[in-house]
């Protein structure tokens, strides 16, 4: 990176309120910083361009960047089965948004939740705020992803949801 004099570029006052500001211009120069009425630097615009996108939001799904489906499970008729088991000993508050309110699943048991319309959104939290970490079996049987959650110390394999696309990727995080 290439710092310029700003020997000859043109400077335009600008009153914003109390404050004094310079824009500076000259070509391909842009002012990156100033201190009071002090101006003596500036970077080549290009040096200031910002980085291209590459991450897009998916308007389907509303997911922005790359992410890897963890797995899939087969819809029957646009629909998905959640075989919810816990295997840790402390109540895990849950919830499918959009479809049910908060609901709490106790230590060491099982639920499904049946016919969830694809794309669906699947969130659980231990209640006593402790790490998940969650194996996840598709299609067992078929339209069914079977969730199995146990302890971990391990923030870093920390998961608190499920999201299901329209075509039965699974997401999970």
């Amino acid at each position: 990176m290439t710092l310029l004099p700003l020997s000859n570029v043109r400077k335009l006052q600008l009153l914003r309120g109390f404050r004094r500001s310079w824009l500076l211009g000259l070509g391909g120069v842009t002012l990156v910083g100033c201190l009071g009425n002090n101006l003596s630097w500036a970077l080549p615009a290009a040096t200031l361009a910002p980085a291209p996108t590459i991450a897009q939001s998916d308007p389907n799904t509303g997911f922005t960047g790359v992410q890897i489906p963890y797995t899939s499970v087969t819809p029957v008729n646009n629909r998905v089965n959640i075989r919810f088991i816990n295997e840790t000993g402390s109540p895990i508050d849950y919830q499918v948004i959009g479809d049910t309110q908060f609901r709490t699943l106790p230590g060491r048991s099982e639920m499904t939740l049946e016919r969830l319309s694809v794309p669906t959104t699947f969130t659980f939290r231990r209640a006593d705020n402790g790490f998940l970490q969650v194996t996840l079996h598709p299609n067992s049987p078929r339209g069914t992803l079977v969730m199995r959650v146990r302890e971990t110390p391990d923030f870093a394999t920390d998961r608190t949801s499920v999201y299901i696309d329209q075509g039965g990727q699974v997401y999970l995080n």
